[in-house]
């Protein structure tokens, strides 16, 4: 029983590598909150060392450059649309709208969260050139990705979307507009936040809207 108890301790405790891994996730999203609130190029990595309470040096350990710190911001965000792990509905397993509004929850959460805030706070340009490409096609990934439910739900009967173009550039602006104005301690839950989000574009894409003359 000794035996037992002393293995599952040391087994409780984290290895090398996952130490390693929680301490990088610590910096990266330290990172993606000062990015997000003071700017990019305003932010140095002093600023960073300084809200962790560690010393420049401690920060090259995990990353290479400021640069390298904002690029897996970024592709942690994209990931959590493009994850294969954990896939949106393909039109086999569910229609148009059911794969809306579970890709706008997803986004909703995402965008949120201070890995999708800063990709929204920062934008692109602020990237090296190889990283700024992958993040665009990451993002374009995420557009034909949306576009493709839309005419998905068009096709179906389930969503009323003739333009799947233009009708996501309405989706995308106001989505990525919430993390300016939302507060986790605000009077709005995350959830009623989405939910408002998709009865909001439901009303103007719902297949029962009121159509022009």
């Amino acid at each position: 029983m000794a035996k037992a108890t002393k293995r599952a301790w040391g087994e409780a405790i984290p290895n090398r590598d996952e130490q390693f891994e929680l301490k990088r996730q610590v910096v990266l999203r330290t990172a993606a909150k000062t990015y997000s609130r003071n700017g990019f190029h305003e932010t140095t990595l002093a600023d960073i060392a300084e809200a962790l309470n560690v010393s420049k040096p401690a920060l090259y350990y995990y990353f290479r450059s400021k640069d390298d710190i904002l690029f897996e911001c970024h592709r942690l965000a994209i990931e959590a649309i493009t994850n294969s792990d954990h896939p949106m509905p393909t039109r086999d397993e569910a229609n148009g709208r059911t794969r809306l509004e579970e890709f706008l929850r997803r986004y909703v959460r995402m965008v949120v969260d201070d890995f999708g805030t800063c990709l929204v706070m920062t934008g692109t340009n602020a990237l090296e050139p190889e990283n700024r490409g992958q993040v665009v096609e990451g993002r374009r990934r995420i557009d034909t990705m949306l576009r493709e439910i839309l005419e998905h739900g068009n096709a179906d009967g389930t969503l009323d979307c003739p333009d799947p173009k233009i009708s996501a550039m309405f989706i995308f602006g106001a989505m990525n507009w919430i993390p300016r104005w939302f507060h986790a301690d605000g009077s709005l839950e995350l959830e009623e936040v989405a939910s408002r989000l998709i009865a909001f574009v439901l009303g103007a894409i719902g297949p029962n809207r009121p159509r022009a003359d």
